[in-house]
């Protein structure tokens, strides 16, 4: 069991490697890589960190930004966005990291600001269900010859994006999503990115029971993501005694995968502190060993 902050909890740094030293004075080594900013042609001195990494989503970022969407109907956005997932596993087998994570689809592309419109085309569910389908066995059978594992993050549909009291946008909000897309695939190396504060907003949204969301999906859970909101906002707020999150952490069937920080805008100093409260919830024979925190 290991304890691991991402690169995007960390208040006003993002460099990449600015972070990654931050984190090593405090002596955290279990990090993900997810949000950052680093010179290209700098990425190769990754290796001097004596970290262990998993890999989130957009890491290491393309020259120019765009919105990965791997259920897009638009050839050119989903000829990149699988480029650039194949790009990101590529970099996990050259470092060393046997996980990389990653965003489910949308059944319309986004701006560059992730605001979706009713105005332009949106495939039918089925279309971009199929569509992500197909991407990721592609993907995957790329990730197999690799050695990396992957996990598909559950997506947050917040009320903002209710669009006539239905989820017009998003795919795998629910349960049964996750059951039909592990039983299309039919791979042990393909599981779920749990992201909590992703599925207490969702299921507020959706109004359905969160707990039994976990119960449908344990089974395949290959890491989680730790952070808190309102139940409305997908916020990445600091996690506290009272957050609900806890009582997941403790259950034993999660005992040997990566818990990960994901809180945002944090100092190094609340940054302990979460991990902190994390440890004193875990046994004794999973609590992180390498985290030392000073």
């Amino acid at each position: 069991m290991s304890v691991y902050v991402s690169t995007s909890c960390l208040k006003g740094k993002s460099d990449v490697f600015d972070i990654l030293d931050t984190y090593l004075k405090v002596g955290i080594v279990n990090v993900e890589l997810g949000t950052g900013r680093q010179p290209v042609e700098r990425l190769s001195t990754i290796k001097n960190y004596v970290c262990n990494f998993v890999v989130h989503h957009y890491f290491p970022p393309p020259r120019d930004a765009f919105i990965i969407n791997l259920a897009s109907q638009d050839k050119a956005v989903l000829a990149r966005s699988k480029e650039q997932i194949k790009a990101s596993i590529e970099f996990c087998h050259r470092y060393h990291s046997k996980l990389f994570t990653f965003h489910a689809g949308f059944r319309a592309d986004p701006d560059s600001n992730f605001r979706f419109s009713t105005k332009g085309p949106i495939a039918s569910y089925q279309a971009a269900f199929n569509t992500f389908v197909e991407s990721v066995k592609e993907i995957n059978a790329y990730a197999e010859t690799r050695g990396v594992k992957l996990a598909v993050e559950n997506n947050v549909l917040s009320e903002n994006n209710i669009i006539e009291g239905k989820n017009q946008f998003f795919l795998l909000c629910e349960a049964i999503e996750f059951e039909q897309l592990w039983d299309q695939l039919q791979t042990s190396n393909v599981g779920l990115l749990l992201d909590v504060g992703h599925l207490r907003v969702t299921s507020t949204s959706l109004k359905y029971d969160k707990h039994a969301f976990i119960e449908k999906v344990k089974h395949k859970i290959f890491a989680l993501h730790i952070n808190d909101n309102n139940g409305r906002v997908d916020t990445h707020s600091a996690i506290t005694k009272t957050s609900w999150c806890l009582e997941i952490i403790r259950r034993s069937n999660f005992m040997n995968i990566p818990i990960i920080l994901e809180s945002s805008n944090d100092s190094i100093e609340q940054i302990v502190e979460q991990i902190r409260l994390i440890d004193s919830l875990l046994p004794c024979d999973r609590a992180p060993e390498q985290l030392s925190y000073v």
